[in-house]
């Protein structure tokens, strides 16, 4: 599929300015990104169940918020020793990689997450989070939030705060990894942000307890910015380029029957 469209936005180079635009970006392959999005979707499913009745986000929510911290980070660890995490095109064959350069992605990975995380939990301290107590709960859902929506940028962007700041910040045209990254980042961290109005109403809900809303919040974001990713980078280019293809046909069968039309008349008239 890949190889069509790209002839197929090759071809289409030489025509009249008027004709359909072809997305900028590259169109990526569907199955393998798609793949890895339905694995993403899973891991966060499979984050938010517990695995035994004792162990809940209610009573345990430190042992809880371990669980899916050890769920996500094993997701992305396993793509980034393989080389196949989303929209990172490799330079070079994945044959050629060494055990060391797998490792160290790894463990840049791992470090850099850890950074998020505590500026993340001070940043939670800062917007009323307990300073004096509850640290673990506030660490945990600090490391939570940084896989939901700082790990899958580490992953993707270049280590510079020029492609940070393009990718998050600023209102230019982004290419597929950016808004791959920025969606993620965005739609986990308002959610989660816009959840935590909940924690100081009255309502006396067991699940108001800090860090819950929070957490849930940033879940159930990231949900829907694998939607918004899906959606975005994937179907609306393949039905630009789908469309795109069927303009380039009609304005051919145009053509040949334009061109038919006066051979015909002229052998009527002889």
């Amino acid at each position: 599929m890949e190889s069509r469209l790209h002839v197929n936005a090759a071809s289409d180079g030489g025509s009249s300015s008027s004709s359909p635009r072809l997305p900028d970006h590259k169109l990526y392959p569907i199955d393998a990104n798609g793949i890895q999005l339905m694995l993403g979707g899973m891991a966060s499913a499979i984050a938010l169940v517990s695995p035994r009745k004792s162990l809940n986000l209610y009573d345990s929510p430190v042992k809880y918020l371990t669980v899916t911290a050890t769920v996500l980070f094993l997701y992305y660890a396993i793509l980034a020793f393989a080389g196949i995490y989303c929209f990172k095109v490799p330079t070079t064959r994945r044959k050629s990689l060494t055990t060391g350069a797998r490792i160290a992605a790894v463990l840049y990975m791992g470090v850099a997450t850890i950074a998020a995380s505590l500026a993340i939990s001070l940043g939670l301290v800062l917007f009323g989070a307990p300073f004096a107590s509850q640290h673990a709960e506030t660490f945990m859902a600090a490391l939570n939030m940084a896989l939901l929506g700082i790990t899958p940028a580490i992953l993707t962007l270049k280590p510079s705060t020029e492609a940070w700041v393009k990718a998050l910040l600023s209102g230019e045209s982004k290419s597929v990894p950016e808004l791959w990254a920025a969606g993620l980042f965005w739609s986990t961290f308002v959610a989660s942000w816009s959840a935590a109005y909940f924690i100081p109403l009255d309502w006396d809900r067991p699940w108001q307890k800090w860090p819950i809303p929070t957490v849930g919040g940033a879940f159930l974001g990231n949900l829907v910015g694998l939607l918004y990713v899906l959606l975005r980078c994937f179907v609306l280019p393949l039905a630009r380029a789908d469309y795109a293809e069927t303009e380039r046909s009609k304005r051919n069968m145009v053509r040949e029957l334009s061109g038919s039309l006066p051979q015909s008349a002229a052998k009527k008239e002889m």
